[in-house]
């Protein structure tokens, strides 16, 4: 059972309809420090500033197209260092590019419909299926795996604005429904992700 809270970002198991996930991303350049100077983990949801990515500051909405829209999620990075030569990693330490990086190219997995498996931060009921639910955690991870810490909350709900929406369970021997941190599969909520709406920003 998922009964100790181990959170561990997004990541994606298959693509909507049952499709299977080819490890297909995108490369974003990164030229100047996110305004954060947050670093990039495994697992973050991003979006964009100035036309370059940076690590969500808060849970996003369909309410209003924002900097804080996601274009998708962090699947690693890689750069010229200027003492280890070219670096290929699962994170991107904060203010990489002050310290020196160069050739900066965030790989990102931009399909608005991918699907999820995140750790709730609490125990989620297998009637949650259909409903919306909150992202939490961001700008965290752990340095040693590259991984982040970004989970969704405990409380699902029929709010529109939400961000994920819960489309099932990872039903094994280690996690069921209703788990005191239950794995879920989510999917962007309609209008969250940047690419599924009209407004430029």
């Amino acid at each position: 059972m998922a009964a100790i809270a181990s959170p561990y970002g997004m990541r994606p198991v298959q693509l909507q309809g049952g499709l299977p996930y080819a490890g297909s991303i995108r490369s974003f350049l990164l030229t100047v420090n996110p305004p954060a100077n947050k670093a990039f983990f495994f697992g973050d949801p991003v979006g964009l500033s100035g036309g370059q990515p940076q690590v969500l500051a808060a849970s996003p909405s369909n309410a209003a197209v924002s900097v804080n829209s996601p274009i998708g999620i962090f699947m690693g990075a890689e750069w010229q260092d200027p003492i280890r030569g070219f670096v290929n990693a699962q994170m991107l330490p904060a203010n990489a590019i002050t310290a020196g990086a160069t050739q900066v190219k965030l790989k990102i997995l931009d399909c608005p419909f991918a699907v999820f498996k995140i750790q709730a931060a609490g125990s989620v009921p297998a009637t949650a299926v259909g409903l919306n639910i909150d992202l939490l955690g961001f700008g965290t991870g752990t340095v040693a795996t590259g991984d982040s810490l970004v989970s969704a909350a405990a409380a699902a709900a029929v709010t529109a604005t939400l961000p994920l929406k819960i489309i099932g369970f990872p039903y094994s021997p280690t996690s069921v429904p209703g788990d005191a941190f239950t794995d879920l599969y989510v999917i962007w909520n309609a209008g969250v992700h940047r690419y599924t709406v009209q407004a430029g920003l």
